[in-house]
């Protein structure tokens, strides 16, 4: 099944009046095996402040990064619950996706791919993609799918509606996509206006997620969930900083970060949450930047949401 049949199959499921979303439970699990959260509705602060731009900077965040989190933080409401995958999702169920769909990602059909190379520094590896996207590595089931571009995560959400509405799982009014850049952030600070989901202080960080440094006890990519309850926020959301960036489905604004999804001209697309390359002064809740939606990368991977359209 190639990408357009996919997106247009998506398009078809989108419904003009999306129905009122009434939580029934606080977990469901998809026929890939990604189990979700309920995420309800509430208010909380999006973005940074000037005090936390200017600590991130201080502590190795790039500035030109730091901008693009807007000149204040500010309060933002989410009006509508949604379900989040309690995980990213992982390679063995991005497998089931490749089977069903024999889907080919942007970075096998480019051949080469942003990786780790011998030297442990960044590369672009010829032949480097989800199968395999650090030098000598592949990762098991139990990791998070990386070298996936935002179009490659957007054609398994597509995917995943169709299937789980054909099996008549899909609940009333909504679609699995790419989470909101204000509905992840939202998931990730769960309730929280700190630096990080946890706190101010990244202090005792490798307790929580896996970012550079191995003080964590990973060089590289760690199984999904490896922290258990130290890496899970008040949701319960497992890994939201750290481990792999999340692509968010909102296109890229520089000039920071929007409530409700933003659209555009750019071909770059907002993603989030740092990963095990990332500094912890990146991996923090406010911090954004944006990418080409065709680029792969071994620190890119992704979460899976189901909500109303958008």
């Amino acid at each position: 099944m190639n990408r357009a049949c996919l997106f247009a199959l998506a398009a078809a499921l989108l419904p003009a009046h999306p129905a009122v979303i009434i939580a029934q439970e606080k977990t469901m699990t998809a026929s890939t095996g990604v189990e979700l959260v309920w995420i309800p509705p509430g208010e909380f602060m999006l973005g940074s402040s000037p005090d936390e731009q200017t600590w991130a900077i201080q502590n190795q965040c790039l500035p030109s990064w730091v901008k693009t989190e807007g000149d204040h933080q500010r309060q933002a409401a989410i009006k509508e619950g949604f379900w989040m995958g309690r995980t990213e999702v992982t390679v063995g169920q991005w497998k089931k996706f490749v089977a069903e769909a024999h889907f080919e990602t942007d970075g096998e059909k480019a051949g080469v791919s942003c990786a780790i190379g011998p030297n442990k520094r960044w590369d672009m590896i010829k032949g480097a993609n989800w199968k395999k996207p650090i030098f000598d590595y592949k990762p098991k089931d139990i990791y998070p799918v990386s070298c996936i571009s935002w179009l490659d995560a957007v054609a398994f959400c597509a995917w995943l509606t169709t299937f789980e509405k054909e099996a008549h799982k899909l609940p009333p009014g909504m679609v699995y996509r790419l989470p909101t850049e204000a509905e992840w952030e939202y998931a990730c600070r769960g309730g929280t206006r700190t630096k990080y989901w946890w706190g101010d202080l990244p202090a005792g960080i490798e307790k929580h997620c896996n970012v550079r440094g191995g003080a964590d006890g990973w060089e590289f990519l760690a199984p999904v969930d490896h922290f258990r309850s130290h890496g899970r926020n008040r949701f319960g959301l497992a890994d939201m900083l750290g481990n792999v960036n999340e692509w968010c489905l909102d296109w890229f604004d520089g000039s920071g970060p929007h409530e409700e999804c933003y659209k555009s001209e750019s071909t770059e697309r907002v993603f989030k949450g740092g990963s095990f390359d990332d500094y912890p002064s990146t991996a923090r809740c406010a911090h954004r930047y944006g990418r080409p939606m065709t680029m792969s990368h071994a620190g890119y991977g992704f979460r899976i949401c189901c909500g109303v359209p958008r």
